[in-house]
């Protein structure tokens, strides 16, 4: 690392310019926070997001555990990682530059909302996203406007972001999930949180659609009507808000809006702790809204993009669709034709080949899995200072003022992570 900064302003704004690891160099400060600040940083090979984390004495990283746990889950819609590394007196992660939060994309709206085809869009591509990450045993458990951001350099791309109150709720081995039990404290943004959440009870797979619901209910209409209430405490806060999101109905919620939104809402309540969600059906409700309800097509023409970036999103994800097809044909071509060519002998020896080549391949993949679960399991159910730093880390962003001083803390720092 060259120029290194002393302990005492690490995390200043004089790392600008700065270049670290011989080959990062920051150029803007994007945003920051209790855990530290997160710059842009430009490499020979592109642009990155730089994020900072004060390293604090006898506590577990929870930027590490964030790098461990995106590593884990890396696929689409995931922010990829670069790096990870420790230092002397600060913990630093690079990843993925990003464009921005869906927060941010609404504040930016003429009309401080973003209209029906765009939130069905969202609507379609984030639920996948949460699919992919439910298979893979982990819950996100903070759901919210700001943890959702467009890709830099693909805007019809939405990403999720800050994996630093996920919980694995399940056994990767048996996938018996964690049990149902009642916590005092809230993990996650008491806006959002489902109903069951803000009781206090372990959250899973329901918890985080139910979440999704309130944030597409907000990008739609601009509000929520539990935001803003008055309270002396945080508790007497999060009472009003539970008794508000009971005693008001999905229908009133969501009124003069599709009833697609309104039946999404209603089944996500209805989940039981341990069912698995049907998120095909939750899926196809969104794409009911743009198909029939507006008569229009899937094109990924969001509020913010352009016609030729979104035919540019189609083409790829055609041609991606296109050559995993022609790979499997090729495959079944080559093994058809190797077969017509030889003796039965040697029809046996390539079958017993193939057979443990696959083998051999599985198993490779099985012992890599196992140690990334191990990993999580480590993180994510063995750690009690964990689990009491999360308790305490819980967003309220429903008051005015202490909005307004975290749009000062965070800025755009999602515009990197």
């Amino acid at each position: 690392m060259q120029n290194q900064p002393s302990s005492n302003n690490v995390l200043g704004n004089h790392l600008i310019n700065q270049i670290f690891f011989d080959k990062y160099k920051l150029v803007k400060k994007l945003g920051e926070g209790s855990f530290g600040m997160i710059f842009k940083a430009e490499s020979p090979d592109g642009n990155y997001a730089f994020k900072f984390e004060k390293k604090r004495p006898n506590k577990r990283s929870l930027l590490k555990s964030e790098s461990q746990i995106m590593i884990y889950l890396k696929g689409k819609g995931i922010p990829s990682i670069e790096l990870y590394k420790e230092e002397d007196n600060y913990n630093v992660m690079i990843m993925q530059l990003l464009g921005k939060s869906l927060e941010g994309l609404l504040k930016e709206s003429k009309e401080k909302k973003l209209s029906l085809k765009t939130v069905s869009l969202i609507g379609i591509e984030l639920i996948p996203i949460l699919k992919y990450i439910h298979e893979k045993h982990i819950i996100h458990r903070d759901i919210k406007p700001d943890n959702f951001a467009i890709g830099y350099d693909d805007p019809c791309q939405v990403y999720i972001l800050d994996f630093g109150l996920a919980k694995k709720y399940r056994s990767s081995k048996t996938l018996k999930q964690n049990p149902m039990v009642k916590h005092s404290k809230l993990t996650g943004t008491a806006r959002y949180a489902s109903i069951n959440a803000l009781k206090g009870f372990e959250q899973s797979r329901r918890d985080d659609l139910e979440s999704l619901g309130y944030v597409l209910a907000y990008l739609l209409k601009g509000l929520l009507p539990w935001q803003g209430i008055a309270a002396k405490t945080k508790e007497e806060k999060y009472a009003k808000i539970l008794n508000k999101k009971i005693n008001i109905s999905t229908e009133k919620l969501l009124k003069n809006e599709p009833k697609e939104f309104v039946d999404y809402i209603k089944y996500c309540k209805n989940l039981e702790y341990e069912e698995e969600p049907d998120y095909n059906y939750l899926e196809g409700l969104f794409k009911t809204i743009i198909t029939k309800v507006l008569n229009n097509r899937i094109d990924y023409m969001f509020d913010w993009v352009n016609a030729s970036d979104a035919q540019k999103y189609l083409k790829t994800n055609s041609e991606m669709s296109f050559d995993n097809s022609k790979i499997e044909s090729t495959s079944m071509n080559n093994n058809t034709n190797s077969i017509t060519l030889n003796s039965k002998n040697n029809i046996s020896n390539i079958e017993d080949m193939s057979f443990n080549e696959k083998n051999n391949k599985n198993k490779k993949k099985k012992e890599r899995m196992s140690h990334y679960d191990e990993v999580i399991d480590d993180i994510y159910l063995n750690s009690k200072e964990k689990e009491k730093n999360e308790e305490n880390q819980n967003n309220d962003d429903d008051n005015d003022n202490e909005n307004n001083m975290n749009r000062k803390k965070h800025g755009q720092c999602c515009l990197l992570i």
